[in-house]
Order: C-alpha cells, then structure tokens, then sequence
C-alpha cells in the first residue's frame, strides 16, 4: 500500500479503457501540500484539466489550500469519501494497514483506475477483490450489518464495488448487460455492459427510500431535469433497489473526465456557505452554454419546491469531453431531504431556510433568464410536484411516505408562493 519515499504519483485520463491513457501529469507532497506539473503535452493542447482554477502551465502547482488533505480540489474529487471511505477503511484493516498511516497520494494509488469519471493514477495498489456471484438483496444485508458497525463476509466484495463511492447512503457500482441481467467484475464493468449504481438504505433511510427515489427521479424528469436514466431493481423481500446508469461512463469502455462543483471551487461539501448564485457562475464559466446555466437554475428550483435540502457543492457536477469540451452533469441524488435544521446547504439570496418566488426571480433576472422564462420553470416544477402521488403510486412508495412527503410539499410552496 505504501508508495517509496519521495515518489511521485502519475495521473492520467482513461478516455477509452481499450486504449493507453492520456498522460495529464506527475503529483508530490511537500509540507503537506500537493505539488502537481502538467505533462507537456496536455500543456502544449491547452487541456483544461481543473476547469477553473489551476490552468495547464509549466512550472509547480501547489494546491491553493489543505482544505481537501492538502490536494487540489478536481483531484479530491476521486478519493472515496462517506460509504466508500468507510469500506476502505474496513478493508485496509483486515490487510493489517490503517487509513490514518497512509498520506493522500497513498490513498490515490489505492483509487488506481476505479475512480469517478477518467482521472487514473500509477502506481495503482488496490487490493485484488475476489468476486464470484453477485446478490443484491445480500449485499443490501451487509451493507445494514456494515453501517451498524458489525462485520460481515461480504465486506471486500462492497468494498470492491463502491470504487470512488461518496455519500452517506451504501452503494454498488455494477453492470447490466443487454438482457437486463446484472453483471460483475473487479475494477471496470465489461465493455459490452452498461455501468450503473445500486443504492441500498442506510439506517436513518424510511424503509421505502428505494421506491421514494425513483419516484423523485420520474418526477424531476417530468419538470424538465434531465437525469440519467433510472429504474427500480426488485428486492426479494420489501421495496426495490434504485439504481441509476453513470453518466461518466457512456458506454463500450468509455469514460468521462468529471468534476464536482466542491472540486471545482474548492468548497467543502460539509460547509454550507455556497449559495446557488455562486453555482449559476461557476456553470456559466466552466460550460460557456447559456442553456447549461437555465438547467442549474431548473434544478434550483426543484431543490426547493420538491424539499430536496441535501443539495451540498458535492450534489452538483460537470462533465469533460476527451476534445475538453464541458457541460453541466445530469441531476442526481434527487430525494426528499428536509436538510441540516431545515435549511438548504445552498442559500438563494442569502436565504436558506424558505427561499420564495421573489428570491428565485431576483437570481434568476440577474443570470439573464426572461421573467417569462422563470415563470415557465417555475410553473413546469410546480406541474411535477403537485403530482407527487402519482409518481409515488407508480414507483411503490408507502402510503405513510407520500403522505408526509406531500404535506412536506404543500408547506413548501405555501412559503414559497404566500397566499397558495
């Protein structure tokens, strides 16, 4: 697991599994503080690698903070974090190593070729995993056994599939091929299948969170978000299993450089003191797409009449072409979330808690959006969420779960639009 004292790390972009990747430049510490140089021919192609902050250039970039262990911002973004952090965890002390020895280049190389969106690194030392069949509904189990502290057999094998896995709810990264039949392999899925993720619950999730997301996600499309596509897996026992197909993985060994807004900013997903003003600039400067920017703002709006709260710099991404062309990612982790106090991690016009049409409009004016045009969105969202129950009987949600969350709904707009 250990790299040799004073190696630096490689980083590359594995565009297409069936090709080398494109060298993208050499990484060391000092003082605990990331160093990376850009190789030169991404240099001499004028690649923008980190969209905002850190331009293809000769010389040493040092990481602007230790924000993010002392990396720069679109580099952290492949460290495993929440779920995939903790299985890491498990799994490197069963190999007799502890998390907290290995420094942040170590913690790369154990990420190898198994992160989010292209970005790779050699030396690679992730474990070799030892996956023979694959069950959901057993893994749903571990997971739950996991969470709660408890070991279980089938730990190296989640470990195995959470790759680059961030947020607090468990997750798989698998394949289905073209009979809708799951499939299974260490690393990368086959190049012929599809690459999606399963969720399973965690343990403050309601017992229908699988049903609950599918629904929002039916229900985001229908206001006009553009998602990847979803479906619900059937458990054996009780509600499905969401799973969602990655849009950094286009398919036939393909990938896609990917960047959150917390990496692109450097702005810790824990801190919310990002407003959504901010993320509306950060979209116009990084995709140049006027229509990338309406989307963002969409999606503000659903965050806020749906009760989606957990809408942190983490919740947000864009995505790079291998010609180096950005846009903003699809929509994702979309479920009802009342937030940390009740409030959103994104304020809009400094307010946070019940943001109203007048906040939304004033931001939405300010971006270039046509007051027509922010009715529009605004009358399309609320199209969608009134039609919450709907969704909810299609996707299975519990008859306890539409109701709390419909009521949820109708407190919302009430602030949101006084006098409704």
């Amino acid at each position: 697991m250990k790299l040799a004292p004073g190696a630096p790390l490689t980083v590359a972009l594995a565009f297409d599994e069936a090709k080398a990747p494109r060298s993208v430049g050499r990484l060391a510490m000092a003082s605990g503080v990331a160093q990376l140089e850009w190789a030169p021919d991404l240099i001499a192609a004028r690649l923008n690698i980190d969209p905002l902050l850190y331009p293809p250039e000769p010389g040493l970039h040092a990481a602007r903070s230790r924000e993010f262990d002392g990396l720069h911002g679109f580099l952290a973004d492949s460290l495993p974090e929440g779920w995939g952090h903790l299985l890491m965890r498990r799994r490197l002390g069963k190999l007799g190593v502890r998390m907290e020895d290995l420094s942040v280049l170590e913690r790369l190389a154990l990420v190898g070729r198994q992160g989010r969106g292209a970005l790779v690194f050699e030396p690679s030392t992730a474990p070799d995993g030892d996956v023979a069949g694959l069950d959901l509904d057993e893994l749903a189990q571990a997971s739950a056994e996991i969470l709660k502290g408890e070991e279980d057999q089938l730990a190296d094998t989640l470990a195995g599939l959470a790759g680059a896995s961030g947020g607090a709810r468990p997750k798989v990264h698998v394949g289905f091929d073209r009979q809708g039949g799951v499939s299974i392999s260490q690393g990368e899925v086959a190049t012929e299948d599809e690459a999606w993720i399963v969720k399973f619950p965690a343990p403050n999730d309601p017992h229908d969170i699988g049903p609950i997301e599918e629904a929002y996600a039916a229900m985001a499309q229908a206001a006009g978000l553009t998602l990847s596509e979803h479906r619900l897996l059937p458990a054996k026992t009780g509600p499905g299993f969401f799973a969602t197909r990655r849009f950094d993985r286009p398919g036939q060994g393909l990938r896609l450089h990917m960047v959150s807004l917390a990496g692109a900013l450097e702005t810790p997903p824990w801190r919310p003191s990002t407003s959504y003003d901010t993320f509306l600039r950060a979209t116009s400067a990084i995709t140049r797409h006027a229509q990338d920017v309406t989307a963002a703002f969409r999606r503000m709006v659903f965050n806020v009449v749906a009760c989606n709260r957990d809408d942190h710099t983490r919740q947000h991404s864009f995505i790079m072409t291998p010609q180096g062309d950005w846009r903003l990612a699809p929509a994702y982790d979309l479920t009802y979330a009342p937030g940390p106090g009740g409030e959103h991690y994104m304020d809009i016009e400094g307010e946070g808690r019940d943001p109203t049409l007048d906040h939304v409009t004033r931001l939405g004016a300010r971006h270039g959006l046509a007051l027509r045009d922010i009715q529009s969105i605004v009358g399309n969202v609320r199209a969608a969420v009134a039609d919450w129950r709907r969704f909810a009987a299609e996707a299975g949600v519990t008859s306890a779960s539409t109701q709390m969350i419909s009521q949820a709904h109708d407190q919302v707009w009430g602030r949101f639009l006084p006098g409704t």
